[in-house]
């Protein structure tokens, strides 16, 4: 291969390279997020199992959501709520909010658009209601912990 060719398809594989690392997120630091590691109650959507929604369980957690985007200070980008895929496995959570973030909702094992914008503070905070939806028929507790985080993929 002759020297410039070479070095054109290194600056194309570079190029590639970058642009597939900006679109896996960076994890943010949310530790300021109370409750941090909270365990979720989780009661039966409908007392006697009759009925569709019979073996769903669900739960609310309220969350004061402190997320630490100082690296991305004057930049732009979209925040994303991730719930990885975890046991009991099938889980929904939905969500509402003060304004700051976007409200919505994510399965697990997926993630979902909080935020998209500038960042002009070196934290984002907001009070989140989170629900959590799962099959009764696989929970093997009534308390459970929910594993979730925030990304950011910078513009």
């Amino acid at each position: 291969m002759r020297p410039l060719a070479l070095l054109a398809y290194c600056i194309i594989w570079l190029a590639c390279c970058a642009a597939q690392a900006r679109s896996t997120g960076i994890l943010i630091d949310d530790s300021a997020t109370l409750p941090h590691d909270a365990a979720l109650a989780m009661r039966w959507q409908q007392p006697t199992p009759r009925g569709p929604n019979g073996t769903r369980m669900t739960g609310t957690l309220a969350l004061r959501a402190k997320l630490n985007v100082g690296p991305w200070l004057r930049h732009s980008g979209k925040i994303y709520l991730v719930l990885p895929a975890q046991q009991p496995g099938g889980v929904t959570a939905s969500w509402t909010t003060q304004g700051r973030l976007l409200p919505g909702q994510v399965v697990s094992g997926g993630r979902t658009l909080v935020y998209a914008g500038p960042i002009t503070t070196p934290f984002l905070e907001d009070t989140v209601l989170l629900t959590i939806v799962v099959d009764g028929r696989r929970l093997q507790q009534l308390t459970y912990h929910l594993d979730f985080h925030f990304e950011m993929d910078e513009d």
